[in-house]
Parts: structure tokens; C-alpha cells; sequence
């Protein structure tokens, strides 16, 4: 089956303005009406709804974890995007991937019922009828089905529906307003991570426009938890809240010392924030749900799923004993983080920085980046570059997000770019690194055509010095996923 990517929806809702994402809640509801649900169907699943342009799929996967561990009687599903490695990991039960058997089972089931009533979606389109026969007799033709994104979230949901959860938890896509989770109407909690600056230029969109459509998914009478936001934004959150009557907590950066001397299962400060969301929506669920109120600030119940969390390619170490190159017999480790702004990368060499000083070694440091087209590569190569100093990267490597010599994985397939496009992006970047750092040998600065041979060089560089080396792997979140696939790392 061939869907439209998110990449290319974003790119017909630039050129289509406002008009095609006022049309895509009602079209969503119509696809799922195809497939035997309505909207209120999903309120049996006490859903928690998350939007935000930073951490909200880190939020996520921290209230599922806080949840599930808390009482291992409450079936969690999470619903997340992207992938890293396969497809099934965006839709979690108990907070693992769902088996192979099922995913392609309620991806069958929802592709089916879609199927069986496309000649009637096809003859309510605006189209002649000829075109509508056309389209009716072309099998490799889909235009009544939803695009990629879209088709996921059926898939999750029906799949929610028919495992019985106790508790959905699902992250928004993109915005909030018009995204297609957006169709559920009575969840238990909303939470709002914090807003990215750099969403704002990407986008094109102001702070308040942004903040209008995270809080978008505020549903009358329904809890809020938003952390802490620029002054314009809060200001759009309180406003948005208030007009549907729904009781807001706002959290603040300084209330981070109430996690001090607790452990958190994913790296870096930011996770702090991410915690703190949370654990507040945690909190409001256990109330509506169990009549459970704590008095502690943060639950004593609530640790262990705080330091047992999980959330691959954020923050993530993996040693090269865990890979399939294990059996190659050298030192090296992985330190994967899939920032892709200026702001998450500061995030990320911060952690880095730190993760060196813990470690206490001497390495051999290998940096290994790639940023997507039209995003700004100068100024984000920029915070790798003010790192060197202290850091002292021995090799860069550009690579594209290309998995393998042959090509991409199954599911991880780009078909937004050509081949040409994602090279000349790494050409880019090697020029910009050289030019940012004079001093550095250009016989050290690499470009190569896929993920697989950024790690083949690791590997044999590894084999090459006495150092441990040490290989960052940041910038794309998509090239961290296929690092992984590369590397032999299973979902989970």
C-alpha cells in the first residue's frame, strides 16, 4: 500500500492554507466511521491526549511508564510517532511494541473495512463520473484512503479498542487543532509540553498561533496540565482553557528541585520537565479514575516507572556489545540523540558533555550528523561546533539518512527526496563544519551515501587506535532510527 507522507501533507497544507486542515477533522471522523467507530467509542479507553512542539513524546512514554509500573493491573497503550526501526513501535501495549501478528492483524482489519466501502467514499468526492470509475476499477489508486499518519492512528485506536486497554495515552502529530487524534472528544487529561522556538520559524507561525493549536486539544470540563511557556503562549493556553471551562496547572522550571535525588530513565535535564508533566497527569488520571489522591508531591509509587522508563534514540547509549558488530572485537559506544533544532541540540551536547565527565576515559570522538532539507544547517551545525573545544571530535562524519548500501529499510523508507538532495545537504554541511573550524584536518571531514558506512567507519576506526571510541550520533531523528536498524538494535 502506498499513503501520503506527513512530509507531503505538510507541504499541501502550506500551499492550501487554513481551508485543508479545517477540512481534516471531519474527514478523519468519516474514516473512521468507515471502519465501525465513532468518536465517543474511544471515551472507554480514559484516554490521556499530549500535544506540544518539545518532549511530548518523552511525556508520553514517561506517564505510561509512571502508570503501568504504579499498577501493573491498569493496561496502558501508547500511541507515538515516528518510529525508529519498525512501524509496530508507534503503537505500545504495557509499554511494549505490539507483536508483528497483531499489528499486521488491526492493520488487515482497518485496511479491509476502508476497502469495503471505498466505491461509496469515492462517489460522495467531487469528481466527474468517469474520474470516479477510474478510480473505483484502479486498485493502485487510494484516493479515499487517509494519509500515512492518519492511517496509523485508526490502526491504533481500533487496535486500543480490541486489546482492552485500561488507558490510552496518545501524542499528538502534528499541532493539536487539526490533528487527527484530535477526533477523541472526552479524555481524561490534557497535557501541553513546552513550545520550541524553533517550531516558530520552521512553521512560519508566530508563538501565540502555536500555542493556539497545541491547546487546541482542550476539551470542555476536561483537566490541563501545560508546562511552562513563553508569556504570549501561556497567555493563548489560559485563554483557550478558560473559554471551555477546563481547570489548568501550569508547572514551573524552579519546581524541578522536587525530583532532586530521584532517578529518571531518560538523560539530560529537559526529561526533568517532562517528568514533571507527567507525573501531574498521572495524578489527575489516578484521581478521576481510582479515586486515588496523594498528598506526596511526587509518589513514592511513581519512582519506579520515573527510573524505569524507556524511550530509544533520546538520550541513549549503546555499547558496541550490544550490536551485531560485537563479535568484531573493539571499543566503541554509541550516543544517540535524535535533536533535530537548535534548542534540542544545545540539549544534546549538554548531555554529551556530561556523559564524557561521568565516564572518566579517554576517547576517540566521532561525530556523525545530518540535518533534513530546509532546515537551517549552518546555524544547527553551529552548536556541534561550539563543543569542540571542549569535546574534541578526531572525526566528522555527514551522512544521509539512507539506511543501507542498497537502500532504505521497509519502514523507514523516504521518499520525500531524492537521492541527489540528501547527498548535496552532506556536501552542505561538510563545507559549513570546515569553514566553522579552520583548524580542524580536512582529511577527518567524511560524507558518505548511507548510515550503514558512517558505521562501518566507526567500526574500523575503532580497530585502528587504542582509544575508546566514542561516536555521537545526532541531528535527524530519522537517522538515529536506521543507526539502530544499522547497529541490529531490536524495537522495544
Amino acid at each position: 500500500m502506498q499513503l501520503l507522507s506527513n512530509a507531503a501533507l505538510l507541504e499541501q497544507l502550506r500551499k492550501a492554507g487554513p481551508r485543508m486542515s479545517e477540512r481534516s477533522l471531519p474527514e478523519m471522523r468519516e474514516h473512521f466511521r468507515r471502519i465501525g467507530y465513532e468518536p465517543k467509542d474511544f471515551d472507554k479507553l480514559n484516554l490521556i491526549h499530549v500535544a506540544g512542539t518539545k518532549g511530548k513524546g518523552s511525556t508520553s512514554a514517561l506517564t505510561q511508564s509512571i502508570l503501568h509500573n504504579y499498577d501493573p493491573t491498569i493496561k496502558t497503550g501508547l500511541f507515538t510517532s515516528p518510529h525508529l526501526v519498525a512501524v509496530r513501535e508507534r503503537i505500545r501495549i504495557n509499554g511494549e511494541p505490539i507483536s508483528e501478528e497483531l499489528f499486521a492483524r488491526y492493520s488487515q482489519d482497518v485496511w479491509e473495512r476502508l476497502e469495503a466501502t471505498k466505491e461509496e467514499a469515492i462517489r460522495a468526492m467531487d469528481l466527474s463520473d468517469s474520474d470516479k470509475n477510474e478510480l473505483i476499477k484502479n486498485s493502485r489508486k487510494h484516493p479515499d484512503k487517509p494519509i500515512y499518519f492518519r492511517y496509523l492512528t485508526l490502526v491504533a485506536l481500533h487496535a486500543f479498542i480490541q486489546e482492552k486497554v485500561d488507558c490510552a495515552i496518545l501524542e499528538v502529530g502534528v499541532g493539536g487543532e487539526y490533528d487527527s487524534t484530535n477526533i477523541i472528544e472526552k479524555p481524561v487529561v490534557c497535557g501541553i509540553t513546552a513550545l520550541g522556538l524553533d517550531h516558530v520559524s520552521i512553521l512560519g507561525n508566530t508563538i501565540d498561533q502555536i500555542a493556539w493549536h497545541k491547546s487546541g486539544i482542550i476539551k470542555p470540563n476536561v483537566p490541563v496540565v501545560c508546562f511552562e511557556q513563553l508569556p504570549e503562549a501561556i497567555q493563548v493556553v489560559q485563554q483557550r482553557a478558560q473559554e471551555k471551562n477546563a481547570p489548568l496547572t501550569i508547572l514551573y522550571k524552579n519546581q524541578v528541585s522536587n525530583l532532586n535525588g530521584i532517578e529518571i530513565g531518560l538523560a539530560g535535564e529537559h526529561q526533568k520537565y517532562n517528568a514533571l508533566t507527567a507525573i501531574e497527569l498521572c495524578k489527575i488520571w489516578l484521581k478521576s479514575m481510582r479515586g486515588i489522591e496523594f498528598k506526596e508531591v511526587i509518589p513514592e509509587g511513581f519512582k519506579k516507572g520515573l527510573k524505569n522508563v524507556t524511550w530509544p534514540g533520546r538520550g541513549q547509549l549503546l555499547d558496541i556489545s550490544h550490536t551485531k558488530y560485537a563479535s568484531e572485537g573493539t571499543n566503541a559506544t554509541w550516543f544517540l540523540d535524535g535533536a533535530h533544532t537548535i534548542e534540542s541540540l544545545e540539549v544534546c551536547a549538554a548531555w554529551f558533555e556530561q556523559a564524557l565527565k561521568q565516564r572518566k576515559e579517554e576517547g576517540h570522538r566521532i561525530l556523525v550528523f545530518n540535518c533534513t532539507h530546509g532546515r537551517d544547517s549552518d546555524r544547527l551545525l553551529q552548536v556541534m561546533s561550539n563543543i569542540q573545544p571542549t569535546v574534541h571530535f578526531d572525526d566528522v562524519v555527514f551522512t544521509t539518512n539512507v539506511t543501507f548500501k542498497e537502500g532504505y529499510t521497509t519502514d523507514n523508507t523516504n521518499n520525500n527526496v531524492s537521492a541527489e538532495e540528501v547527498t548535496s545537504v552532506q556536501k552542505i554541511l561538510a563545507t559549513s563544519w570546515v569553514t566553522q573550524n579552520p583548524a580542524f584536518p580536512k582529511d577527518h571531514v567524511h560524507v558518505v551515501d548511507s548510515i550503514e558506512e558512517a558505521v562501518e567507519f566507526a567500526v574500523a576506526r575503532s580497530k585502528q587506535v587504542t582509544k575508546r571510541v566514542q561516536v555521537l550520533t545526532t541531528g535527524s531523528l530519522i537517522m538515529v532510527g536506521n543507526t539502530l536498524t544499522v547497529l541490529g538494535f531490536k524495537p522495544q
